[in-house]
């Protein structure tokens, strides 16, 4: 299955130092907060700070098997929350992004989209404070969930599942979801549920790739017991937090993450 992707199998030789592993247990702690408190959000900084001190492969070759365990977990405890007809037709979406991208593997720049995403991310984040700023209010009323503009879903949703595929990035469906204003724990849910759906779908692409080897498995397993004190962490703040000031620190997350992804995209 998937075998049509490549006709050749690529091997990764890969030296895991001392400082990668450092660098990668921080990120899957990180990741697991961000998971647990923000549904993401700067989380998707994990992906391009391994790969800095490796590549790419190696960056998901060593994380996807941890953020497909910590979605199961996470999602697991958000279940009771999280409105299932609003994420399916997303997560339809993101898995047709994650096909697009598996094919295209070889093709993209992810400098280039890098780059590309972290615009995004900051045009988002400053719009809100700018509109904060100027008007003392939201700028536009919260958009009903039931409503469904298809196109921005499938673009959107899908492009978050193509752009997932090489940084895990999260600029596009937050575009989607932030017009809604959802309660934090929803909000959260939501994103949870759909990475959680779309990282499961990636695991037999990559292994038929031959990006995921017994090697990178092992350094996955060593770095799971990290896993749920960022969970737990992440829970405890998401729990306590609320609407608005949540919402701010939602759109400041993402200009850091623009910031960070605009300048490793030039840098690299």
């Amino acid at each position: 299955m998937y075998t049509f992707l490549y006709e050749e199998r690529e091997e990764y030789i890969v030296d895991y130092s001392a400082l990668f592993l450092c660098v990668a247990a921080f990120s899957v702690f990180f990741v697991a907060l961000a998971k647990a408190g923000f549904g993401g959000m700067i989380g998707s900084l994990a992906m391009p700070l391994v790969a800095s001190v490796s590549d790419i492969p190696t960056a998901i070759s060593v994380l996807l098997p941890t953020y497909v365990v910590m979605d199961l977990i996470v999602a697991w405890s958000y279940r009771k929350v999280v409105p299932f007809s609003f994420v399916l037709p997303m997560a339809l979406s993101g898995v047709a992004g994650v096909f697009i991208a598996a094919i295209l593997y070889r093709s993209v720049d992810v400098r280039y989209l890098a780059i590309f995403l972290g615009i995004m991310s900051l045009v988002i984040g400053f719009k809100f404070f700018v509109s904060q700023l100027v008007q003392k209010k939201e700028s536009v009323a919260a958009v009903d969930p039931k409503t469904r503009n298809w196109p921005r879903l499938i673009g959107l949703n899908g492009a978050s599942g193509f752009t997932s595929f090489f940084l895990m990035g999260e600029a596009p469906i937050q575009l989607f979801m932030l017009p809604f204003r959802m309660n934090p724990q929803i909000y959260v849910a939501v994103l949870v549920w759909f990475f959680c759906v779309i990282n499961w779908i990636k695991i037999p692409i990559v292994l038929s790739m031959g990006i995921v080897t017994i090697d990178s498995l092992w350094i996955s397993a060593i770095l799971l017991p990290i896993m749920p004190l960022g969970i737990i962490f992440g829970k405890y703040i998401n729990s306590r937090i609320p609407k608005d000031p949540f919402y701010i620190v939602v759109h400041m997350l993402l200009i850091v993450l623009g910031g960070y992804l605009v300048a490793d995209g030039i840098i690299h």
